[in-house]
């Protein structure tokens, strides 16, 4: 015997998403395996810190740039 909740899903759900609701779940899952990967090599292996100092060298350089050529 099929519940209320798995009844009203097949006359409901079922004929609008079909087959692309798998297809979602997937490409959702698929996206949540990318974005941790991504997380873990940004903060694991120090990608964080590099990025960091390479905007702080960008900061200062452009800085040292602003001052140099409002001085002449």
């Amino acid at each position: 015997m099929m519940s209320l909740a798995s009844q009203m899903y097949d006359y409901y759900v079922r004929p609008y998403l079909g087959e692309k609701g798998q297809d979602l779940v997937e490409y959702a899952l698929l996206l949540a395996i990318v974005v941790a990967i991504g997380w873990l090599i940004y903060n694991q292996i120090g990608l964080k810190d590099s990025i960091q100092k390479i905007f702080e060298n960008a900061s200062q350089v452009t800085s040292n740039a602003a001052s140099v050529s409002n001085k002449t």
